[in-house]
């Protein structure tokens, strides 16, 4: 395609004439001509539609056709052919383009995080609330990770015989426990501190050194 270029044009434009200045009109030519009729043509053709004589209407139809080959019935539309595929559990709101479709997800509630059975929710900041902690009771700090705990404390065990030792918490079952200290001496009486045996909420120390001594406990179960 080109813009007129014969005589009588003004910028390329067509101008009536004006015999009071000398401006002569465009002269319009073949090449011009046929460049305007197959630009039209080829739009018509390239929608597979066969020119006929007569028929005002095909450049219209040809740009609807062609449209609809791209985005749907040549409203505009998105042809309905067309999927949002939402597979893998987790996005809601799929299927074709009939309609308009709304994608999205569901955030896990935080007992449906603790529980770890889901698979078609999504984990936000939200749904770990009061999940992951860290939190300090007294001297005790305490971590806690859903239903379980973590619980670092100090204590004293008495010299020579068992300590029964609170916990900070009460678990739901006899918990783990560790513990550490004691004094350095080759003794055999002087073996350090250990867990005798622990409950749900208090775990017992024998100490066979003659004096209390300081000792660290880790205790670790479901609260």
């Amino acid at each position: 395609m080109h813009r007129i270029d014969t005589s009588g044009n003004v910028d390329n434009r067509f101008h009536p004439g004006n015999p009071a200045t000398g401006q002569q009109a465009t002269l319009i030519d073949q090449d011009w001509l046929n460049a305007v009729q197959e630009e039209i043509v080829n739009v018509i053709l390239q929608a597979n539609i066969d020119l006929e004589k007569g028929t005002n209407d095909q450049l219209a139809a040809a740009i609807v056709a062609l449209i609809a080959g791209v985005v749907g019935d040549g409203s505009g539309a998105v042809p309905t052919t067309r999927l949002v595929s939402v597979s893998g559990g987790l996005l809601t709101g799929g299927g074709n383009l009939a309609a308009d479709r709304t994608i999205g997800l569901t955030a896990a509630t935080t007992g449906e995080t603790a529980d770890q059975i889901r698979n078609d929710v999504v984990v936000t900041p939200a749904s770990l609330a009061g999940l992951i902690s860290w939190s300090t009771v007294g001297g005790a700090i305490i971590a806690s990770i859903g239903p379980g705990k973590i619980v670092a404390f100090t204590a004293t065990a008495g010299g020579n015989g068992s300590t029964v030792i609170t916990l900070p918490v009460t678990f739901s079952a006899p918990c783990r426990a560790v513990c550490s200290g004691g004094i350095a001496d080759n003794n055999a009486q002087d073996n350090p501190p250990y867990i005798s045996s622990t409950g749900t909420n208090v775990v017992t120390v024998y100490n066979a050194i003659d004096v209390n001594v300081p000792i660290n406990i880790i205790a670790m179960g479901v609260a």
